[in-house]
């Protein structure tokens, strides 16, 4: 059977599952998406896209123009489907454990259609051993399969960056790992197919590539892979990290910078300035940039599947730790940047009003999970402080119709998710017309000497 008279199954249709089938389609595969909500279905079976994503949308729509994708909460839709692709969330619970349900019911929402020579491939994010030790012996036991001989289990790490109209679903490299060599090479091939990139190996990535391997602002040796290109990991497990560790990377460095932002703050610099300067030097540095929060489903939340797993084998990794309690620690540190500002002008933060600016947890994307927002509201309104709440791109948490109801009549302003609308109305505004008489910057994304200049109390942080 060639690849192209496989069928796909696309388990989980939210910001990885759905462009995922999306591009499955248009590169010929009969899809079916399952989703087990009902609104998302009947959304998509009227051609509407529910992620607001200019590429995604684009995609559906190419997928719907093939006809070749089918949207439905009807498990046994996918009973003669040979490729099932796992794109469930995969979320830490109040205390910050791995909560696998998700995974292991979509385990068994699939295990039943399975036969032979079947891939299995799980892009939710997961330990590594996850695999192995919980999605293997799920499908094992319901199927009568093996996952070493007769049926392929893999995993592709998603790398979806919504809001990136550059590096979307369609070219972004990938790495799979399988539990069977076979099935790394299945894998490979089926990813290499809607893609469109080559196949390459872990172990010869430097080899091969040779020169186009450059020394990073991080100090790491990173390969210049091609557009689209699909990497085989050693193992399985190796491809579960790939994403712990990525994200965890950039979680501990965002961690360091929000403490130079502090550092910054003591000291009366402009941190912002000193990482632009630093960002001159072509080797051995960032940038990274200090802010509000961390949040979305990655790294606000791989580290935790790390540390889980690490602490489970017996070594407690303090550094990541301390990482996930400095960025965790930004919402209150914002606040007391706030509180200073408003102290400074004689208003208690008990009884005034204040503008927040913001709901999702990165610009021009609406998708709200682990935002800083959360965090920062609620300390607010445990100070007393009177919220005006607006984002037009997350609009369930609003407490206003539009921007300027948002900052009218607030006495401060503080911006959580710089969204273009944000920056320019900010930008352009007359300070004497509106009461505003402070900002604070969660993002650092203003011109804070234009902003002082109209007689208006300005702090980024870390400047």
């Amino acid at each position: 059977m060639s690849l192209l008279d496989r069928k796909v199954a696309v388990v989980g249709l939210g910001y990885v599952g759905l462009p995922l089938a999306a591009l499955c389609a248009k590169k010929g595969y009969p899809v079916v998406g399952l989703d087990a909500n009902q609104e998302t279905v009947a959304s998509l079976e009227k051609g509407k896209c529910h992620i607001r994503d200019d590429a995604v949308e684009t995609l559906l729509a190419d997928a719907l123009a093939s006809n070749n994708f089918q949207a439905t909460s009807d498990t046994e839709s996918i009973a003669d489907c040979s490729i099932y692709l796992i794109c469930v969330p995969t979320p830490v619970d109040a205390n910050n454990e791995p909560d696998l349900r998700p995974l292991e019911s979509a385990c068994r929402t699939v295990a039943p259609h399975l036969a032979r020579n079947d891939l299995v491939v799980v892009e939710s994010t997961v330990f590594p051993g996850t695999c192995e030790q919980v999605v293997a012996p799920l499908l094992e036991d319901i199927s009568g399969l093996n996952t070493e001989d007769g049926l392929y289990l893999a995993h592709c790490p998603e790398r979806v960056n919504p809001g990136d109209a550059f590096w979307t679903s369609e070219n972004i490299p990938r790495v799979v790992g399988a539990s069977s060599a076979a099935g790394v090479d299945l894998a490979a091939e089926f990813y290499a197919s809607i893609l469109g990139g080559t196949i390459l190996d872990v172990r010869e990535v430097k080899k091969s590539l040779g020169p186009k391997f450059s020394e990073t602002p991080a100090g790491l040796h990173v390969a210049q892979v091609p557009l689209g290109s699909v990497t085989k990991m050693r193992s399985i497990r190796d491809a579960e990290a790939v994403k712990a560790m990525e994200n965890t990377v950039r979680d501990v460095n965002i961690a360091f910078v929000n403490e130079l932002a502090k550092i910054s703050d003591v000291l009366e610099l402009d941190v912002v300035d000193i990482i632009d300067g630093m960002a001159t030097k072509p080797f051995g540095k960032g940038p990274f940039y200090p802010g509000v929060g961390v949040g979305g489903h990655c790294i606000a939340v791989d580290p935790e599947w790390l540390k889980a797993a690490s602490r489970k084998a017996g070594y407690m990794p303090e550094m990541i730790q301390l990482a996930r309690m400095t960025n965790n620690g930004m919402p209150a540190y914002t606040v007391s940047v706030l509180q200073d500002l408003l102290n400074e002008k004689g208003y208690p933060i008990k009884g005034t009003r204040i503008a927040v600016l913001g709901v999702a947890y990165k610009r021009n994307v609406d998708d709200p999970r682990e935002s800083p927002f959360y965090k920062l509201r609620e300390i607010l309104q445990k100070k007393g402080a009177i919220l005006n709440i607006f984002d037009s791109w997350v609009t369930s948490e609003n407490t206003v119709q539009s921007l300027d109801d948002c900052i009218d009549q607030a006495k401060a302003i503080v911006i959580v998710t710089e969204h273009s609308e944000v920056i320019e109305k900010l930008t352009n505004l007359d300070f004497s017309k509106v009461s505003a008489e402070i900002i604070v910057d969660g993002r650092n994304c203003l011109d804070g000497e234009e902003i002082k200049s109209q007689n208006v109390l300005y702090r980024g942080i870390g400047r």
